[in-house]
C-alpha cells in the first residue's frame, strides 16, 4: 500500500471514530466540572499600611463579583507562620475590619488591637494559633448597613408593619446582605485557602464581629452553615436599624427586631462541632439591646446550644458601652472561645 494510501486510510478511521462518538449518550462522556475560579486580586505594597504589634499583616484589593466592589482585605498571621510549613491554621473572618489593628486606620482611633490580643492568648496556650482576615466595611460610601443586615430577615416583617419599622429608611440604597455572605463564604475564602496554609473545614472556619458587624457574622454561619462552624458577636445591633438621635442616642425598632430574631429562630443551624458567642454591654446603645439579647439567647437554647455543652459562650459586660474600647477590653473572650480545643 502505497504510503498516501496508508494516510488517507487513518484520516477515514478517525473521522470514523469522531462520527461515532458523537453519537454516544451524553451519560458516557460526563462533562469536567470546571475548576472553581479565584477572584481578581493584588497585594497592596505601598502607601498607607497597617503595622501590626504582632506578627504579619498584608493587605490586599479583592475584587467581588457578587458586590461590584473591590473590597479592602488585611490577613494577620501570627509570630511563626511560615509559608513553607505544612503547619495549617484555623481562620477568623472578622468584619469592619479597618478597626482591628491599628489606631490609624481604626474608628475614633481606637482599634481593637485583635493582632496582640490573639498573641498574648496563643503564647499562653489559651488560644490556638490561627489568621485572622480582617475584612473592612463599605462604611466611606454608605454601605455598611445594607452590606451587614440579615437580608432574609426582611421576610419576617409584613407589609402591614413596614410602616412601623425604620429599616428602609437605613437601608435606602438596597439591601446587599446575601451578596456581602457570599462574597465571604464563595470568594474570599477560597482566595484565603489559596494563598494561606488554612485548615479550611468547618470545625476552623469562624466569622466575628460586633453590633451590625455581629448581624453580618451571625448571617454568615446561618447562611452556610456547612462552610462556618463558628460566630462570635458582641454588642449585637438586634434592632437593625439606624434611627439615631441628635444626642447619638438611638431609638429602639421593635419590628425589625422581631424580624431578626424570627430569621435566627428559622435558621440558627445545628449546634453539633459548632460554637456560638453572644455579647452585651449594659449602657448607651446596647442597653437598648438587652432584652433582645436575652431572646437570642434563649433561642440558641432551645435550638440545643449549651455553656455546659461547649457550643455556647455568652458574656454580660457590666458597665460597657457600644464602641471600640469596650470591644477591645473583651475581645479575648470570644478568641479564646473560638479558638480553644475541642
Amino acid at each position: 500500500m502505497k504510503s498516501s494510501d496508508r494516510l488517507i486510510r487513518r484520516f477515514f478511521i478517525a473521522a470514523l471514530a469522531a462520527a461515532f462518538a458523537s453519537c454516544s449518550p451524553a451519560s458516557e462522556t460526563p462533562d469536567t466540572p470546571e475548576p472553581e475560579r479565584l477572584p481578581v486580586y493584588r497585594e497592596i505594597t505601598t502607601g498607607r499600611l497597617p503595622r501590626p504589634s504582632s506578627g504579619a499583616i498584608r493587605r490586599y484589593s479583592v475584587h467581588s463579583v457578587e458586590l461590584n466592589d473591590d473590597m479592602i482585605v488585611d490577613v494577620w498571621t501570627p509570630k511563626g507562620y511560615d509559608e513553607t510549613s505544612d503547619d495549617a491554621y484555623p481562620v477568623i473572618y472578622v468584619h469592619d475590619g479597618q478597626n482591628l489593628f491599628d489606631p490609624d486606620f481604626a474608628f475614633a482611633g481606637v482599634a481593637w488591637e485583635i493582632d496582640g490580643e490573639l498573641q498574648r492568648l496563643i503564647d499562653g496556650n489559651e488560644a490556638r494559633a490561627a489568621i485572622v482576615v480582617g475584612i473592612a466595611n463599605r462604611g466611606s460610601v454608605g454601605l455598611r448597613p445594607n452590606d451587614y443586615f440579615p437580608e432574609k430577615a426582611l421576610r419576617h416583617i409584613s407589609d402591614s408593619d413596614r410602616s412601623a419599622t425604620k429599616i428602609f429608611d437605613t437601608c435606602r440604597a438596597g439591601f446587599h446582605g446575601d451578596e456581602h455572605a457570599a462574597f465571604v463564604a464563595k470568594e474570599l475564602k477560597p482566595l484565603i485557602d489559596s494563598l494561606y496554609h488554612t485548615v479550611s473545614d468547618r470545625s476552623d472556619t469562624f466569622a466575628m464581629g460586633s453590633s451590625m458587624g455581629g448581624l453580618a457574622s451571625l448571617y454568615l454561619m446561618c447562611e452556610y452553615p456547612d462552610i462556618f462552624g463558628g460566630a462570635a458577636s458582641l454588642s449585637t445591633h438586634w434592632i437593625g436599624s439606624l434611627d439615631i438621635n441628635s444626642d447619638y442616642t438611638i431609638n429602639d425598632d421593635a419590628v425589625c427586631a422581631a424580624a431578626i430574631l424570627a430569621y435566627l429562630k428559622e435558621r440558627l443551624p445545628n449546634p453539633a462541632a459548632r460554637r456560638l458567642y453572644l455579647d452585651c454591654g449594659s449602657t448607651g446603645w446596647d442597653a437598648a439591646y438587652r432584652k433582645y439579647e436575652a431572646e437570642a439567647r434563649r433561642i440558641a437554647s432551645v435550638h440545643g446550644y449549651s455553656e455546659s455543652g461547649g457550643s455556647l459562650m455568652t458574656y454580660d459586660a457590666q458597665g460597657a458601652g457600644h464602641n471600640e474600647w469596650f470591644w477591645q477590653q473583651r475581645v479575648g473572650k470570644p478568641l479564646g472561645f473560638l479558638l480553644g480545643e475541642y
